[in-house]
């Protein structure tokens, strides 16, 4: 069997299997946006990695060597975000080619220092190699979370439980096509999609204020694509959801660009991946209240689009129709 044909989470599920937690000291392992570990009195140690490999996750024509930086590291500080963390300190691993420019590098460096300053983290090493080939930054991130309070994990979702959402989605998605094939007028007319992509904006404060509700609480990032997200925290779960489509919420921005284009931008929505929203469930009763809490602290809009049942996986529902699910972005297929 190809790596192609077995799949991005088949791979992953074996992992599961195959290294099982063992320590006493792990709280949890390879099944959620970090792996969680006991750390000092009163906190748990949050560890998560990830690599951007050049003309895989980014194009290195399409974005200034700043803010590439600020992305490589924000991708991370997403995932610390979805265990309701606080990052502390990180580790780079560059795999570079020789003949690339030494200014190029630190105008990098300078993107990765100003993500880090803004939430607190510390650059304490890691490792350089060189290649002929593709360029690869990868960057493991530790952070703490207080142990008096339940973990938000993907496995916390129960049938009856609102599925929300932060911010917007698909806009990520709409940026790099406009990257990619936009005129100069459209790039400036449409700058806060480009902005999307670019400089994505981890939900950091959103996270902290979950976990400070102290409620069972599923929660993941929105990395891959809307639907295939959820679709983790279903599985974890062993729950489906119900997603009404025309409830996901789309900036006025995606929505004019999106009709000149003739696009539908629910598909953007759900499979266009790295907005790096969050996606959480809570209880029905609950459900307004934390909407209202999270808007009031954070500013962020929360909203409302489905609602956790006891079995099916992810379904959608467009104008009282079953819609076909969209997948997101799959590494290996």
């Amino acid at each position: 069997m190809k790596l192609k044909e077995w799949g991005e989470f088949g791979i992953i599920d074996y992992l599961k299997n195959f290294f099982p937690s063992r320590g006493k000291r792990v709280v949890l392992g390879i099944e959620d946006d970090c792996a969680v570990v006991r750390g000092p009195r009163g906190f748990f140690y949050l560890l998560t990695c990830d690599s951007q490999v050049e003309n895989v996750h980014f194009i290195l024509s399409l974005f200034s060597p700043f803010s590439l930086g600020r992305r490589v590291l924000a991708v991370n500080l997403s995932d610390i975000a979805a265990m309701g963390g606080k990052p502390l300190f990180a580790l780079l691993s560059w795999v570079l080619r020789p003949d690339m420019e030494a200014e190029w590098l630190k105008e990098f460096m300078r993107g990765i220092k100003e993500e880090a300053e803004a939430h607190g983290v510390d650059i304490i090493g890691g490792n350089l190699s060189r290649t002929d080939s593709q360029i690869v930054f990868d960057l493991t991130l530790v952070g703490e979370v207080e142990n008096n309070l339940p973990l938000l994990l993907r496995s916390n979702a129960r049938p009856g439980d609102l599925v929300l959402v932060t911010g917007t989605l698909g806009d990520s998605r709409a940026g790099l096509e406009i990257a990619l094939r936009g005129s100069e007028e459209e790039k400036e007319k449409y700058s806060f999609l480009l902005e999307r992509f670019f400089t994505p904006a981890p939900r950091l404060q959103v996270g902290r204020l979950l976990h400070s509700l102290g409620e069972t609480i599923a929660t993941i990032d929105v990395s891959d694509g809307f639907s295939q997200d959820l679709g983790h925290i279903t599985k974890e779960s062993g729950v489906g959801a119900v997603i009404e489509v025309d409830k996901l919420p789309i900036s006025p921005s995606l929505r004019e660009w999106s009709g000149e284009k003739g696009e539908d931008p629910f598909l953007f929505a759900l499979a266009g991946g790295e907005d790096f929203e969050l996606i959480f469930t809570v209880s029905r009763e609950r459900g307004e209240e934390v909407k209202e809490f999270i808007e009031r602290e954070n500013g962020v809009p929360v909203t409302i689009v489905g609602e956790v049942v006891s079995q099916g996986g992810v379904s959608l529902r467009r104008g009282g129709r079953e819609e076909k699910i969209i997948s997101g972005w799959d590494h290996f297929h």
